[in-house]
């Protein structure tokens, strides 16, 4: 879930780094657990969007990003928006064993069709309300 996160590399400007927190639900319940990334969309024309952000929610559902160069928070801009609560472990060889079920619709983890733009001064109201239908 988090390994297109990890493939963004590169030098980014901690300017543009803001805080960026909130509350995920599931049909209006706080969804504990799950992974939260969010992926910058690169504007048109360029290749590269920037790095990504992650954070786990804890059971009131409420999370707190943290960029994966640059600390807490998110790049200012619009963001593809994914959650999941799958967890596995990693056995031996590398391979991931005992995968437990996805409890969030797939339209918002591989497929998601969430988005969110983070404003240049952060904000604390990055909820995201899921629904199953």
């Amino acid at each position: 879930m988090l390994l297109p996160l990890l493939v963004l590399s590169g030098c980014f400007s901690s300017e543009k780094i803001v805080p960026v927190s909130g509350v995920v639900t599931l049909d209006g319940e706080p969804l504990a657990d799950a992974v939260i990334g969010f992926e910058p969309i690169a504007a048109a024309g360029q290749l590269e969007a920037g790095q990504g952000s992650y954070a786990r929610s804890n059971a009131e559902g409420r999370f707190v990003l943290v960029s994966l160069y640059d600390g807490a928070g998110a790049l200012v801009g619009p963001h593809r928006v994914s959650v999941s609560t799958v967890v596995g472990k990693e056995g031996p060889n590398g391979e991931i064993l005992g995968l437990t079920k996805e409890r969030v619709p797939s339209r918002y983890n591989n497929d998601t069709e969430l988005t969110f733009d983070v404003p240049p001064g952060g904000t604390a109201e990055a909820n995201l309300e899921l629904k199953r239908k």
